[in-house]
């Protein structure tokens, strides 16, 4: 009859445990079998799997530096780009844009310095520029110089910095939240090894046909860490490999006389 072998689960790494059973559970959703009748096992199966990754995260770099540093840099860039104009207009000898300029430049000297702070100082500072440029001080002289689309984009980017700030954030808190790995680890193990035990019933009494496919998979993957643990802790630590033995279909399961009754 085909059926899940059983192995020393607890000698696979935390990456190599969590990388086999998502890869059992993406096999699972692509089997030709009825869910309905091991559900509770799989619904729980892929809770402990979501709360291992979790409790592992908090050694992997945010998702969202990357982004916070892309969006700060835009900001900045925009930030310069105007700064730069009103300069360029306040070194002019004299016109209606160098006196605008002149106007706008204590609000340059008063923000200059911003990318010096913190990210999230700098989305507050940011903040109150945009507020400054559409302020009756100084609003008349960002449109004659044409900026105030620019004050736009400005406001976007920073918007975007927020966000991903807020984000990073949530994430953090989620980091902090999750059981030890030591626990969820051993939460997983026995998901796994419940939903094992369901799927195994379920060929033995209703007939191994719709399972042939995954448990094959299922049956090749252990294998392979059977030769993985024997090399790693030495010549026969992983167990004997099943070579296929465990994935042959045996017409006589689900037969009354085998064993009465539907799972």
């Amino acid at each position: 009859m085909a059926k899940i072998q059983s192995f020393a689960k607890s000698r696979l790494k935390i990456n190599e445990l969590l990388s086999f059973c998502q890869a059992v559970y993406n096999q699972i959703l692509t089997a030709n079998a009825d869910m309905t009748k091991f559900q509770p096992q799989l619904d729980k199966f892929k809770e402990a799997i979501a709360d291992l990754d979790a409790s592992s995260m908090k050694i992997l770099k945010s998702s969202w530096t990357d982004a916070m540093y892309s969006t700060n840099k835009v900001r900045n860039q925009i930030r310069s780009s105007i700064f730069s104009i009103i300069r360029g207009y306040n070194a002019e000898p004299d016109g209606e844009n160098k006196k605008a300029a002149v106007f706008l430049m204590p609000m340059v000297d008063r923000y200059k310095g911003i990318y010096n702070h913190s990210f999230d100082d700098q989305t507050g500072y940011y903040f109150n520029l945009i507020e400054a440029s559409r302020s009756d001080e100084f609003k008349t002289y960002v449109e004659q110089l044409k900026l105030d689309a620019s004050f736009t984009k400005l406001q976007t980017a920073n918007n975007e910095c927020a966000h991903c700030s807020s984000n990073k954030s949530i994430e953090s808190a989620k980091r902090n939240m999750p059981l030890r790995t030591s626990v969820s680890r051993k939460n997983l193990i026995v998901a796994y090894d419940n939903l094992v035990f369901r799927l195994n019933s379920l060929a033995e009494a209703n007939g191994d046909s719709d399972f042939i496919i995954l448990f094959s998979w299922w049956n090749e993957e252990i294998d392979k860490f059977r030769v993985t643990f024997s090399n790693r802790y030495g010549k026969g630590k992983g167990g004997k490999t099943a070579g296929g033995d465990m994935s042959k279909h045996d017409p006589k399961t689900g037969l009354p006389y085998e064993r009465p009754g539907i799972l």
